[in-house]
């Protein structure tokens, strides 16, 4: 039997935020929500489900359900169209909002010490190298931080109005709200030749190079791509158990499921109340606009922050010196292509982030080495009006599309799922983003997220390359926490409350 045949039997099960960020729906805001009656959380979650807007996979990727559709490679393998999704809403807990709840985890079974403990936890933050300066919101329940239980990721059409149970306003007691506002002018869901796109406050294109989940059956878009990238295309295909727990990985083992107690299903590594389910690695990054176009102006060498970031502003496209269309601006490697960065600096962003074939000598080993850390990110931007405890809308934003970023963008919340919280994001974090020495490169973190006070930057050339001393931050990070979205049958199960004593 195919491994991947399970994962397409449970498309019905796994969050629609695994399959697509849906950009079509433009207007989003995310509501990080505190516990203080587990009886009013519960019967909120009932409310919520009984809208018919938290999806699966398959009704935003692949639509007809009972017909199978692991078959990536086949040519002639038909595409099912995806059901008209007009609003959408994503629930995640972290581990003191399970707790909050009334959970238990199962001794033999438990959620990963990284889940527990909590990313804005002394611990976590220091790992990561986050500053110790204060948070606005985390997971961990620390002094002086709005504890977030709950994380809501909630977006909608245009034209459509957005359910009131999840209106911050509307919330019922016992529940406190921090919300956090979006802005519909930096998502084209059309972009030219090249399918949906996300801007960020910087003007860059974002979310570029995502990953490609093996079993799913390919989008139009994605079908482009690999039409144009060939081989290369494979380059992103990765093992749906990198996202998904339960599920075949790139180890070619299934990710490991924590479980809870009382759980009415299967109890096993594979099996258990987080099957199905994703981990998400939030942050709240505000970007420091100004800064960051006021430093590129003043050094010419940097090709106005496109050698930071490590993609050209106006189309994502990378630096390489490849001719490439919109539709396979992801088609490159660095070891075969810029080994010494010459066209592409060893230290921008985008190459920290996915090293993709520059990790060993060999391109195939590079290309497996990378895999093994992708994140599958979901992040939009939010705005100047970006945290309320009372009512909020979403930025109007701008007919004429991205019009209003000057205005609105303040940073991005950002979102990567992961199957393993410590080998993907926090290996990304500590080795990749913060290594100082990523790329044989001397005392220089990511030029965008670094923090430490003296940062560099290097422009490798030939004969000389240029090093610029006294890096500004160009981004803050104002809160941040671990949550778990489980699968659709394991969150029904959690509104139930009658596991906890509830319901």
């Amino acid at each position: 039997m195919n491994p991947l045949a399970s994962f397409v039997a449970d498309l019905a099960d796994v969050p629609a935020i695994v399959g697509s960020g849906l950009p079509g729906l433009r207007r989003s805001r995310y509501l990080l929500i505190h516990i203080e009656d587990a009886q009013a959380a519960l019967a909120w979650l009932r409310q919520v489900l009984a809208l018919n807007v938290v999806h699966s996979v398959e009704q935003v990727r692949c639509g007809n359900p009972g017909r199978r559709w692991w078959q990536r490679e086949r040519e002639d393998a038909p595409q099912r169209r995806s059901e008209r999704v007009r609003e959408s809403a994503t629930l995640a807990f972290s581990h003191a909002g399970l707790r909050a709840l009334g959970a238990e985890e199962d001794t033999e079974l438990p959620f990963p010490s990284a889940f527990r403990t909590g990313m804005a936890s002394p611990l976590r933050r220091r790992l990561l190298g986050d500053e110790p300066e204060p948070w606005r919101w985390g997971d961990a329940g620390e002094p002086g931080e709005f504890a977030a239980h709950v994380l809501v990721a909630h977006c909608w059409e245009e034209d459509a109005a957005p359910a009131p149970p999840l209106d911050p306003a509307a919330l019922p007691a016992g529940l406190r709200v921090l919300s956090v506002s979006s802005c519909p002018s930096y998502v084209d869901p059309m972009a030219p030749g090249a399918g949906p796109a996300m801007y960020e406050p910087f003007g860059f294109r974002d979310g570029i190079g995502q990953p490609v989940l093996a079993g799913l059956a390919l989008s139009t878009f994605e079908r482009r791509a690999r039409e144009a990238a060939g081989a290369a295309f494979d380059d992103r295909v990765v093992q749906p158990g990198e996202f998904v727990l339960g599920q075949p990985n790139e180890y070619a083992e299934r990710a490991y499921a924590p479980s809870l107690r009382r759980w009415p299903g299967q109890r096993s590594a594979d099996g258990g109340f987080g099957r199905n389910g994703s981990y998400l690695a939030v942050r709240q990054i505000e970007q420091h606009v100004s800064a960051f176009h006021g430093f590129v102006a003043a050094h010419p060498v940097l090709q106005g922050g496109a050698a930071l970031v490590g993609r050209r502003a106006a189309d994502g496209r990378s630096l390489l010196g490849v001719a490439q269309a919109p539709r396979e601006i992801d088609a490159f490697r660095y070891l075969q292509t810029d080994a010494h960065g010459f066209e592409c600096p060893r230290g921008a962003h985008a190459r920290r982030a996915q090293p993709r074939d520059a990790l060993s000598r060999s391109v195939a080993d590079g290309i497996a080495a990378s895999k093994i850390h992708r994140l599958l990110r979901r992040g939009r931007v939010y705005t100047e009006a970006c945290m309320t405890g009372g009512p909020v809308e979403a930025c109007a934003g701008a007919p004429g599309g991205r019009d209003c970023n000057r205005p609105c963008g303040r940073g991005l919340m950002f979102v990567a799922l992961a199957a393993d919280l410590e080998r993907q994001f926090e290996f990304v974090q500590r080795h990749w983003i913060n290594g100082p020495r990523f790329g044989d490169l001397s005392d220089e973190p990511d030029p965008l997220l670094g923090t430490s006070a003296r940062r560099a930057f290097s422009v490798q050339g030939c004969p000389v390359g240029q090093r610029i001393e006294g890096l500004p931050r160009f981004t803050t990070v104002r809160g941040g926490g671990y949550f778990f979205a489980p699968g659709l049958r394991a969150l029904r199960w959690l509104a139930e409350g009658k596991q906890f004593g509830g319901g």
